[in-house]
């Protein structure tokens, strides 16, 4: 081997020697910490009572009848807005004999709501009977929902509307009614 070719290994050879003695003796100061993190998501719980609002026998055309009922936030969300879906079963043809003549929510009169009979509330959609707030009289500070632990009194009057027609069919009829109520969450925010 050359003279160069020795120099060179041995060069190399004293390089990686030092390398390894380096690396094995080099030492340093760290740490660690752990971030913890949990997360638990709320509920939407509405309640409603009672339950059954409605349990009416030996109605004739003519007859009316108001009744309440109450809807709770029983979650750990407040509740932003209420929406209704109306459905029936029964006699045929009885659903257009009863009217909904007006639907409160705590002092809210709900409108588009008034004069209307089963048939046509099962047509609407998704109907909102968000609860207003009260602020002053006679200000009302609309949609304001229902905040957790809070409730909302509903009420409705329904009449057997007396056409002054020959309503001899509807004898013996039954109808039954349910308002489906759906609770929405209030918009995402920063927490």
């Amino acid at each position: 081997m050359s003279f160069k070719k020795k120099l060179g290994m041995g060069i190399a050879t004293a390089v990686l020697g030092v390398g390894l003695i380096g690396g094995g003796t080099f030492a340093y100061f760290s740490d660690q910490e752990v971030v913890e993190n949990s997360f638990a998501a709320g509920t939407l719980d509405i309640g409603v009572d009672p339950t059954i609002a409605f349990d009416i026998n030996n109605l004739k055309p003519g007859d009316y009848m108001t009744r309440s009922f109450k809807m709770t936030n029983e979650g750990t969300l407040d509740i932003s807005k209420v929406l209704m879906n109306t459905s029936f079963s029964g006699t045929e043809g009885f659903e257009d004999h009863l009217r909904v003549d007006f639907l409160k929510s705590d002092g809210k009169v709900i409108e588009s709501l008034s004069g209307k009979t089963i048939r046509e509330l099962s047509q609407i959609k998704n109907q909102d009977i968000t609860p207003g707030f009260w602020v002053w009289w006679p200000f009302v500070q609309e949609g304001k929902g229902i905040p957790i632990g809070t409730e909302d009194t509903i009420r409705i009057k329904i009449t057997f509307v007396d056409n002054g027609e020959d309503q001899n069919f509807l004898q013996g009829a039954n109808l039954d009614v349910d308002f489906a109520l759906e609770a929405h969450q209030t918009e995402g925010e920063e927490k």
